[in-house]
């Protein structure tokens, strides 16, 4: 599984460069950019180490959700990580969606044609939550299908549990999308200690249900953990993202106007 892994990147990286030279010529670079600026070297620190904590963040919740899911046995840790496959699955289209909004937003930021943005924002949101309706009633009803592409044994009870972890995650899909969106979103525009506080309320939420469920040896709490992480992440990143939509009007606003006062000079 390893090697499978990084021969897929390998050839994934190999196609993105060939791709790159042979349609896109301007991203090709030459031997000026290879050097180290010390502008551009402080702005990716400044985008890319909040980007890195909120990866390290994740996974520390999925470690604390794991400790409580291991108190429950060997047979509702196989069936967890069944549903977490099925999950990581079906919300791919989410990550998809994200990287999407993070190049729209930059670009647009990169312009500042907030008004776009905001339309992107919405489109995304609207198609994000029309996805996610569908596919939690094609997952609850596929499932028994797709639980034994996963696994060979105990498979009604796998199912069973599985059932139970799609019936309440899957309610919380469409904040899992809101996630995706806001965070490549505020990231596109340039802000990265937002995101990064939604991956700390994220973990807190999730830590603080898997501590109880743990607690209470309770698997329906497990589930829990991950619906509430995404529900109280998702609100934290919308009004992250009118807050800061507010403080980028402010900022363009007072732009137009110094600019307009040295016109006038």
């Amino acid at each position: 599984a390893a090697w499978a892994t990084n021969l897929s990147q390998a050839i994934s990286a190999v196609l993105c460069i060939v791709y790159i030279y042979w349609k896109v010529p301007a991203l090709v670079p030459e031997k000026k950019h290879w050097r180290l600026t010390a502008g551009d070297t402080r702005y990716q620190l400044q985008m890319g180490i909040p980007m890195a904590l909120q990866f390290s963040i994740t996974a520390i919740g999925t470690i604390l959700v794991q400790a409580a899911l291991n108190l429950l046995g060997s047979t509702v840790v196989a069936s967890y990580s069944v549903s977490c496959k099925v999950e990581q699955l079906v919300t791919q289209p989410f990550a998809a969606m994200g990287v999407t909004m993070a190049t729209y937003c930059a670009q647009n930021r990169g312009i500042n044609d907030l008004d776009r943005i905001r339309k992107g924002v919405k489109a995304a949101n609207i198609m994000s939550g029309v996805y996610a309706v569908l596919v939690y009633g094609l997952v609850y009803i596929a499932l028994p299908y797709i639980v034994p592409l996963f696994i060979s044994e105990q498979v009604e009870m796998v199912c069973g549990y599985a059932r139970t972890y799609i019936t309440i995650c899957g309610m919380f899909f469409i904040p899992l999308g809101m996630i995706f969106i806001f965070r490549n979103a505020l990231q596109g525009c340039g802000f990265g200690f937002m995101p990064m506080m939604g991956g700390v309320v994220e973990l807190l939420s999730r830590g603080i249900v898997a501590f109880v469920a743990a607690h209470l040896m309770s698997y329906v709490g497990v589930c829990f953990a991950n619906a509430s992480a995404w529900l109280t992440a998702g609100i934290f990143l919308w009004i992250a993202y009118h807050f800061l939509m507010k403080k980028m009007v402010r900022d363009k606003k007072a732009h137009e106007e110094r600019m307009l006062a040295e016109a006038m000079q």
